[in-house]
Order: C-alpha cells, then sequence, then structure tokens
C-alpha cells in the first residue's frame, strides 16, 4: 500500500466514522460529538 493510498483511507475511514457518528445521533438523540471514540480506563486489560 503505497503513501497515497493509505491517506486515501484513512479519509474515507474518517468519513465513515463522522455519517456513523451522524446516525447515531439521529436515532439515539443527542450530539454527534457524544458518539466519538474515547479512550477507556481499564486497567490495562
Amino acid at each position: 500500500m503505497t503513501d497515497k493510498e493509505l491517506e486515501e483511507f484513512e479519509d474515507a475511514m474518517s468519513d465513515q466514522a463522522e455519517d456513523l457518528r451522524e446516525a447515531l445521533a439521529e436515532d439515539l438523540g443527542g450530539d454527534p460529538d457524544d458518539y466519538r471514540k474515547r479512550p477507556v480506563a481499564d486497567g490495562g486489560e
């Protein structure tokens, strides 16, 4: 995979994540930012 292909893939994944957050907010309520990925404190397990 070239650097350009990797960049295009990352852009597509970012766009897809944004679409998913918007759909979740529409279906479940709240703001799309409420559905952003967040780190979870799990004690390293």
